[in-house]
């Protein structure tokens, strides 16, 4: 287990309380200015929405609490969620105990189920990917590649800091994670992903996104092959 990984798993299986299951994490909207409801209500319709429905196979990485898995279960055929957390992934089995769509898979980290290769429509990641090192990341860009059908699309948030080399993740804000867009895109292009498009603001017209701390947002698909 690389020091990345240990340090999430020590930080969200054991030293994060969840006092609000992952709504805690509300300044993103703060940044927007606008109402942190109205905030996932705008992600939701921009991000999960177009993507999700009856027949889509979701696979969710490091759902916590279940913030996002609360709008992505109701609306696809079938969710897998993955996380590092075994509490995390207990809490969620008792939160969603009434869906029955859903499965769950707790991770070494760095892997997804390995009875999901070419078996997923979507890929989701919010908040997770912005505590991930460059090794943690590449890991699972390969994984995403794996598990996705061709033409299959990946969401993910991710940290873009301005100190790449010298960004030290112990004493940023955020706990932010040294990674870049550029960086990002090409462990992706490396993975066997093409990158669709890279954003701050899912809606660019009302400013609405994830400013905060130079985060970005990344549309990945798996092409189809030759």
């Amino acid at each position: 287990m690389s020091d990345n990984v240990a340090k999430n798993l020590k930080r969200w299986d054991k030293d994060h309380a969840w006092p609000e299951h992952g709504d805690e994490w509300n300044r993103q909207a703060a940044a927007c200015g606008i109402d942190y409801s109205a905030w996932k209500e705008s992600l939701v319709a921009h991000l999960i929405v177009p993507h999700v429905s009856a027949n889509t196979h979701v696979l969710e990485i490091a759902p916590g609490h279940g913030r996002w898995t609360a709008y992505l279960a109701p609306r696809a055929g079938n969710i897998t969620v993955v996380d590092l957390s075994p509490s995390c992934i207990a809490y969620c089995k008792e939160r969603f105990t009434a869906s029955t769509n859903i499965g769950y898979f707790v991770t070494d980290g760095t892997s997804l189920p390995p009875s999901a290769t070419d078996a997923i429509d979507f890929v989701w990641s919010f908040d997770a990917f912005v505590h991930m090192d460059r090794e943690v990341i590449a890991a699972y860009l390969k994984e995403i590649a794996r598990v996705l059908k061709a033409g299959g699309m990946a969401i993910i948030h991710h940290s873009n800091v301005a100190d790449l080399e010298t960004h030290a993740q112990a004493k940023a804000e955020g706990w932010r994670a040294p990674m870049t867009a550029t960086l990002f895109t090409k462990l992706a292009l490396q993975a066997g992903l093409n990158v669709v498009s890279q954003f701050v603001y899912w809606d660019e017209q009302n400013k609405i996104g994830v400013p905060r701390l130079g985060d970005r947002i990344t549309r990945l698909v798996l092409p189809p092959s030759p």
